[in-house]
Parts: structure tokens; sequence; C-alpha cells
């Protein structure tokens, strides 16, 4: 997972960490982290984790404290702990079905405890909200561990307590292993971090520096504000809060509300301008996959339509040869494949203007099936009743997988790749 926050501050504060580390001749082995920093009124705060238990105790003044009640937690995990150590030796002359049967009864009541565990822990965001594993597990078991470790602990009791994030570093201590040498620094961890980090920090960091962020948008979300209030928690919004430093209007391009995928935003304005220039000079690079709802025969092709607003309609898009404006698209099949009984084109469309829901036009229009789960151009909007419309809704399965640009400053080719959340 790329690092959210500058490391720089948060990296000296480490280096004294190990110092008095090894003053103490710690002999512990795992991960500390450290966080930097501001209040409301620009003081500087440091904020310190450990990933798991230190020494065996999950709490230690002076350092952040775990997502969930110790009390609680020791007890949700006494609960099988004995069957579980009995299930875990092995009786003597054993058969393979009765070892099948013994794994098998170990494994589901650890899932058993490890469900009860995870029931216990709460995490503070971006937005001062507190947030459950189940608000973002979408019903699958997290690995055993996660939310352990120094991160989450860090931004939790950061948020928390009203501080913004400045840097953030966290490094290893302990005897090299096959993955971890000793007070090396190390990046948030991809098996576990990178699952719930994103909901913590409110976006999905692909890339970040002093210039550019790249970001993952989650379908639902807005690209930038909308009219009202109701509308104003979006990718714009959310980036500014992590990042005050970031202009008023940093987005250079956008993505329906109902797509996901990767999205660019500049911190500054000379970057804005560049890249900017490269949009309107079709010099960015993207590509989408999509699923769509019926049979696509052809193997490859190009679209070239023109569609305009229904000005009766908004936001619908209509096909007008005389008025529209012109939309290219090229696209791919990847495969036909069979999703919920129904038959599916998976595509990978390469855009070669931005007109809005050209993707969804294209498909509808031009292809002749709808993208699933596209609720103005697809089955969706044919529903009648708003309890057909609940039955029918699904995400849009429309995702920015692919982004290529030069560095607004530096002018480095830069590429990055996003797999969308659904099987295409």
């Amino acid at each position: 997972m790329f690092a959210p926050f500058d490391e720089t501050l948060a990296r000296q504060v480490c280096q004294q960490m190990m110092a008095d580390l090894e003053k103490e001749k710690c002999a512990w082995t795992g991960m500390f982290g450290a966080l930097v920093c501001s209040d409301s009124e620009g003081k500087r705060t440091v904020l310190r984790a450990f990933s798991g238990s230190f020494n065996g105790k999950w709490n230690h003044e002076g350092w952040a404290p775990p997502l969930f009640d110790e009390e609680k937690y020791n007890s949700a995990i006494s609960i099988n702990d004995k069957k579980i150590h009995e299930l875990s030796e092995v009786p003597p002359n054993e058969s393979a079905e009765e070892k099948s049967a013994r794994d098998k009864e170990r494994l589901e009541l650890c899932n058993q405890t490890l469900e009860r565990i995870y029931s216990l822990y709460r995490f503070c965001c971006f937005d001062g909200k507190w947030r459950t594993f189940k608000d973002i597990s979408k019903g699958k078991l997290l690995p055993t561990g996660t939310g352990d470790c120094a991160e989450p602990k860090l931004l939790s009791e950061a948020f928390e307590k009203n501080l913004l994030p400045l840097s953030m570093a966290e490094f290893y201590w302990g005897k090299a292993n096959t993955r971890l040498l000793p007070k090396s620094f190390y990046p948030p961890c991809d098996e576990k971090c990178a699952l719930i980090l994103p909901a913590i920090l409110g976006l999905e960091i692909i890339y970040r520096d002093k210039n550019i962020l790249v970001v993952n948008k989650p379908s639902g979300l807005l690209s930038v504000p909308g009219r009202g209030p109701e509308k104003q928690d979006c990718v714009v919004t959310r980036a500014q809060r992590l990042f005050p430093q970031m202009i008023r209007q940093p987005s250079v391009h956008r993505l329906d509300m109902d797509t996901s995928g990767l999205m660019l935003l500049a911190f500054d304005q000379e970057s804005h301008r560049a890249l900017n220039a490269q949009f309107e000079n079709r010099q960015v690079q993207k590509k989408y996959v999509a699923v769509l709802d019926g049979l696509v025969k052809e193997q490859e092709g190009r679209v070239e339509i023109k569609h305009r607003v229904d000005i009766e309609n908004r936001p619908l898009q209509i096909l007008d040869d005389q008025y529209g404006k012109l939309a290219v698209t090229e696209w791919e099949r990847l495969r036909v494949w069979n999703r919920d009984g129904k038959t599916v084109t998976s595509i990978l469309f390469t855009p070669h203007t931005g007109r809005t829901h050209q993707l969804r036009v294209a498909s509808a229009y031009a292809l002749g099936a709808p993208i699933v789960g596209d609720n103005l151009y697809g089955n969706e909007a044919a529903a009648n009743s708003d309890e057909e419309k609940q039955i029918k809704k699904s995400r849009l399965l429309l995702h920015a997988s692919d982004l290529c640009f030069e560095h607004p400053i530096t002018g480095k080719k830069m590429e990055f790749h996003s797999q969308p959340e659904f099987s295409f």
C-alpha cells in the first residue's frame, strides 16, 4: 500500500524511538510507528504506536491504544480457547477422516472467535464518525490481526482528538527475517492495513507527492461537490480535509458518481494547469473495464456517435447528430460469461474524448447492451415501481482501471492500474 502521508517528519521521530529502544535493550520484535499531527491552532503533536501487543500488553501509557476494549477482547477469546487447544493436539493413531473432522471443527471455532473479536473493533475516521469492521468488510472475514498494526491505531487516535495528520512512518524492530530488516521503514501492509485504511482516511490513496494525488474512487461517491449541503461529500472535499494545502479546485477530470476507479487531482495551480492541458490535448490515456448486460458478438470496434444532454430529463444523454458532441471510443471484448443466470460481456474501453456518460451511451446505443447496474440507460431505468427499482438496483459495473499521463512538473511518465471490486 502506498504511504498516505509524507514520511519525513515522522521518520525523524522514529529515529529517536530507535535510539531509545537501543538504550533500553528492547528484545521485542514487531513494528513501531509515529504520526506527526497538528491541532486547530497549528501546534504539532506526536503520536506513537506499536503493532499488536508490546511485551504481552495491549495498553501502554504514552502509546496509541488498541481499537477494542481489552477486557471484552480477552473474554471473547476465552469462550473457545480451551477447546481450540484440545483440538490442536494430535491424538495417537488418528485416521485421515478423524483428522479432517478435527481440523474442520477447529477452524469453525477459530472463525467464531475471530468474529467475536472483530465485533469489538471500533475506529474513528476522517469525518469524526466511529466505524466497525462490519461497516467495511462487506460480509467477509478479515485476516487475523487486521486492525492491530500501528497505522490504524495512530490515525484513529488522531481523528478522535481532532488532529490533522501531517507525516506518518513505521519501522521494524527485532531480528531480520525473510520479509523484514531491522530498523528499516515500511509502508502500510497490503495484507491488512490496505483493507481498512481507506475507510479510516475516507480515500484509497494510490499515489501522492507534493504536486499530484491519485486516488481510487469508490462507486457511489461524487467526484466534486454538487449543489446543496447533501452533495458536499466527495473525493475533492475528502482530499482537502486530509491535505488542507491542496488548491480549492484540484480536480482535472471527473468520474460519474456510480463509476469507480482512478481519479487524478493536483495540489497546486501550476500542476493543475499542466494536467488540464494534457486532458484538453488528449494526451492522457485512460482505460475502463465494464460488464455489459447482454451479448456483444464482435471482438473489437470503434464507436463514433454524437450525443447531448436531454434538457428536460437531466442528466440523461440522447443521440443528436445535429447538436450533439462527438464521442469517440475504442473497445475490446474480454470475454462472454454467465452472471446470475444472464449472459454478460466484459469490455475494455479506451475513450478518446471525455463526454458525459460517454461509455454508458456507447454501450446502450452502439453496442446494444447497457452496462450492468446502469439506472439511466439499462434495465434499472425500465423499472416502474419503487419496489422494482430497489430489487433491480445494483452498482454500476464500470471501473476506471488505467491512467497514464506525464507528471506536470518532472515530465516523467506516470502509469497507474486499479483492479475493480467486481468480477469481469
